[in-house]
Order: structure tokens, then sequence, then C-alpha cells
């Protein structure tokens, strides 16, 4: 797909021109499901006074991630138009059937339920008109995107990711770049492009097909302390800002850390049992503390027997960057997420090394 630009740099959508200097929201429609409803497409603009880049903004792919659309509802409010060059096009929740049943995918028989796993697809199935919705009204007009990946309700995630093996190199580059501006002192740097799901996901989609940067943003989760869930929303509004300042939308120079840690092996840590998950990490130490190998992150006890069904354990010297908290599990449900840091593709730069 061809990137839809304006020869006199206006945004349109849905046949709609985004005025300068104003925000708009516009509802696209996408599809009509059984029960006769229509799914649209909700887009927030942001126009800046002056022209610029354009950074698109994606959340709630997954339904049960709805913490999402309240990050990109923060970021919008804090934004004006007037004092911006460029814009942003904000979607808070780019999986309405999913979110309406509060599920990671939508509930159908498909190949492709998962939205974030259907971008460059060519079928009808809900997950691939919704992705291609993205692509056309979104995506087409984008310089840079910002993917939004809290935990879902009782898991909280705690880092932010970056792809590094674009057949465009410059494109991987300015991928860290914008991972870097979002200002934590770690990035993950993975392989958006050539491992699963690849360019299916939005943003290796458009990472890879579209030649557009961006980051996947996995801070935050909900079920917890509110002053600790303020606190993640907080670090994702002023990730965005750091994000903007970098593209040039907003004025200034984003808040770089001296030195940043950066990570490329990570493992998941999930229940092969189901029962209630009893926590022993604490979540306020999420990216923070050393665990040791075989240190105990939690347990796994039968609400039925009270007997301990598992324990769930550190495989290796790291940091946790996914917590669950005293919630139910199913066998593979979300746990913990442990990065290896004796992994030799972790290790410290300096604030204007590049990897």
């Amino acid at each position: 797909m061809t990137r839809a630009r304006d020869p006199k740099g206006e945004i349109r959508i849905a046949e709609r021109t985004m005025p300068r200097g104003e925000r708009t929201h516009v509802a696209v429609p996408v599809l009509t499901d059984l029960d006769g409803s229509e799914v649209a497409l909700h887009i927030h603009a942001v126009v800046g006074a002056a022209p610029g880049p354009v950074l698109a903004l994606l959340a709630a792919q997954h339904g049960s991630e709805w913490l999402s659309a309240e990050i990109v509802r923060r970021i919008v409010d804090t934004l004006d138009p007037k004092a911006m060059a460029g814009a942003v096009l904000a979607v808070p929740v780019a999986n309405p059937v999913a979110l309406a049943t509060l599920t990671r995918n939508v509930r159908d028989e498909s190949d492709s339920p998962d939205l974030n796993r259907a971008f460059g697809t060519e079928q009808a199935w809900i997950a691939d008109q919704l992705a291609l919705a993205v692509t056309t009204h979104v995506l087409s007009h984008a310089d840079a995107v910002v993917d939004f990946h809290c935990g879902l309700w009782g898991a909280a995630m705690g880092s932010v990711t970056c792809g590094r093996d674009y057949k465009d190199p410059t494109v991987s580059e300015r991928a860290f770049q914008m991972a870097r501006a979002f200002g934590l002192p770690h990035i993950r740097r993975s392989d958006f492009a050539t491992r699963f799901p690849g360019p299916r996901s939005a943003v290796g989609y458009a990472g890879q097909v579209l030649g557009i940067p961006g980051i996947a943003s996995e801070v935050g989760g909900a079920g917890f302390d509110p002053e600790l869930e303020e606190a993640w929303l907080q670090t994702n509004v002023r990730g965005v800002h750091g994000v903007l300042q970098y593209l040039g939308i907003l004025p200034g120079q984003p808040p770089v850390p001296d030195r940043v840690m950066i990570f490329e092996r990570v493992q998941r840590i999930n229940p092969t049992r189901g029962g209630m998950l009893e926590p022993v990490f604490p979540p306020e130490d999420l990216m923070r503390r050393e665990v040791p190998a075989g240190a105990l992150l939690g347990r796994v006890w039968s609400p039925y027997t009270f007997e301990v069904l598992e324990e769930l354990r550190a495989p290796f010297r790291g940091l946790v960057d996914m917590v669950g908290r005293h919630y139910p599990v199913r066998p593979g449900d979300w746990a913990y997420l442990m990065v290896d840091l004796d992994h030799p593709g972790t290790r410290w730069l300096g604030a204007n090394e590049m990897p």
C-alpha cells in the first residue's frame, strides 16, 4: 500500500480535511456486525498550526488491554494544537469489537482473531477489516507510530520496545531514537519484521512495509495500587511528549537518560497449572530490582484444595518486566516476564551511543 501524502500537506480522513490548529474527532465506518451494529474507527486528530511530522497513537488493539485508551485520552488532553508543528492521529480503541467483550481477540471463527496479527492481510475477517481501516485512515498519514500494550487486568508490564531488523536500517535507527526519547532507562530491541508475528503486527507492518518507525509501549496495568497505576499512566504521557519533541512536533528536547540499558532476551514464566496466582515479587519493583536465578516470583494454589500446585521461579539473573497480582489463572495465562541480564545483547549505552 502506498502512503497518502497530500501535496498541500493536509490530512484528509474519510473525505474530510483536518483543519490546522484544531482538534477534530472523526468516526470512520468499518463494518456491520451480525447484530446489525455499525463498527467504527474513532480517530482524534490534533493538527498543529504549522505543518510537520505526523505521529500515530494506537491503543486497545487487544480488548483486554482497555487501560491503554485512558493513556491516549490523557495524551490528547495535554496537547495544544496551536503550539504544535505537525499532527497527532490518536486511535483510543483500535479494536472496538474485542473491547465490547473485554477479550484480547475478536470472538469469531476466523484465521486471524488477533488484530495485532492481521495487518497486511487480504481477508474480510473482522480483525482484517479493522487492520485495513487503521492502515488506510491512520498509518498512511503517519511518519511514526506508538502502539500501547499495557497489561490486562491483574498484570502489569514495564518496558518500551523497538524493532531492530527492518529491511531499511534507517527505520530501525529512528525507532531506537524514538524509544530513547520515551525516557525510560531500559529499551527492549526485538525482531519485529522477521520473527512472529512479523509484519502482521501494527508496528512491524509500519516499519517493514510502510517504512515508518515505531515503538510499542508496554508500561502499566490495571488492578494494582491506584498510586502505582497513576505513576504508570504518567510515565506513558511523559514518554509520548518526549517522542513528540524528538520528532519536532512539540518544542524542546526530550529528557534522554544519561545512559540506557538495551536488552534482547526475555522469557515468560507463566503457569502450567490453573489456579490462584499468589505473587511474591512486588509490582513496585518492576524493572527496578535485580532478581537472582531461582528466586521465587509467585505460586499457584488450588482454590478447591488450597494445595500449592506450582512455584514460579526466575530462570536466570534478571529484571522482572511483567508482574501479576492476586488473580485466577488458567494454564499459560500472564504471570511474569524476565529480562536476561547475562545475555550478550544486554548492555549499557551512553546518551549519544547507538546499538
